[in-house]
């Protein structure tokens, strides 16, 4: 009777343990990082390079700049196009609070020439570029 107990209890413990190289990769099944808890859902671009990103959100910062242009005489429009894009760039990049600094002068007319989308697009690949790995010297 002891035995069978002794083997429900390593078997119980073996399943407990998770290996260090398991730690912090996606799980095949959901998706989530295998340490995560009870399905909790990372940012939408959680899983999109930095690289991609910033060229996603170049694509959408010169669409909204050109779309624009000719839609100054109707103010709903070109203001429909800002916020479009605004959520976009909080999808992309998160809830940043350049986005909204940006958006004041989108929506004043006059203003709204200027392709201020595209520099913002410009300054976010920019400011959160990956560190880049200084030289690996040899050890002596």
């Amino acid at each position: 009777m002891a035995d069978k107990s002794e083997s429900q209890k390593s078997s119980s413990e073996a399943a407990k343990e998770v290996p260090l190289e398991f730690v912090g990769k996606k799980d095949a099944a959901s998706g989530a990082p295998s340490g995560e808890a009870g399905g909790r859902k990372a940012s939408p671009s959680s899983g999109m390079s930095h690289t991609m990103r910033f060229a996603l959100s170049v694509l959408v910062a010169m669409a909204a700049d050109a779309l624009e242009m000719p839609l100054e005489p109707f103010p709903p429009a070109w203001i429909l196009v800002d916020v479009v894009t605004a959520g976009a760039f909080f999808f992309l990049w998160g809830f940043r609070w350049e986005v909204a600094l940006v958006l004041i002068p989108e929506l004043v007319p006059g203003l709204n020439v200027f392709p201020t989308w595209f520099l913002l697009a410009l300054y976010l690949g920019q400011q959160h570029a990956p560190p880049s790995s200084p030289p690996q010297q040899p050890p002596r």
